[in-house]
């Protein structure tokens, strides 16, 4: 038997509720479902490489195999709001993975339809808590320097970040270390 879900509910600035949940086995089709609400725009700033026609049994593949990662290595969670179409629909994903003993590598993907409503400062704001409370000192993440949506998201980390242009990508880095201000 599967152990319940660990649900928070969180509400962004917007007023959106969001229902949060560690994400478990069998999340497969609730990540390939984000993946294709990605415009091949989003993909290609998302993951640094075209995907305007991905093969639909490789993503799959992909999403079933993050959905069988944890803890203590990986932790991740997924966002579900009601829409009008859709209740308790998907609508976001967050990830760390960790890299070394206090580092981990960060990861947040939104929905298209569903970007600039602060799920992604919700999801930030919780993945630094936790990652803060389990030990992690940094988090990192690499992305394209013309990805406005993640500039804009980081610049609204609740922990100081710093950034390293390398040609076309950016490294940033959060300092868990450092007490956000209340």
């Amino acid at each position: 038997m599967t152990a319940p879900f660990d649900w928070t509910t969180l509400s962004t600035a917007g007023g959106l509720t969001l229902r949060i949940r560690p994400e478990q086995p069998g999340d497969g089709p609730v990540l390939v479902d984000l993946f294709q609400h990605l415009s091949s725009s989003s993909r290609y700033l998302r993951f640094s490489k075209a995907m305007v026609a991905p093969d639909l049994q490789r993503v799959q593949q992909e999403a079933e195999r993050l959905a069988q990662l944890g803890p203590p290595t990986d932790m991740a969670w997924l966002a579900f709001t009601d829409l009008p179409e859709m209740p308790d629909a998907p609508v976001a994903a967050v990830r760390y993975i960790r890299t070394i003993p206090d580092e981990a590598e960060l990861a947040v993907s939104v929905r298209d339809d569903m970007q600039r409503l602060g799920i992604g400062s919700a999801l930030l704001q919780l993945a630094c808590t936790h990652a803060q409370a389990e030990g992690l000192q940094r988090l990192t993440a690499t992305f394209r320097s013309e990805n406005r949506g993640i500039w804009a998201l980081l610049r609204r980390s609740p922990f100081p970040v710093s950034w390293e242009l390398d040609g076309a990508e950016v490294h940033a880095v959060i300092d868990l270390a450092v007490q956000p201000p209340a």
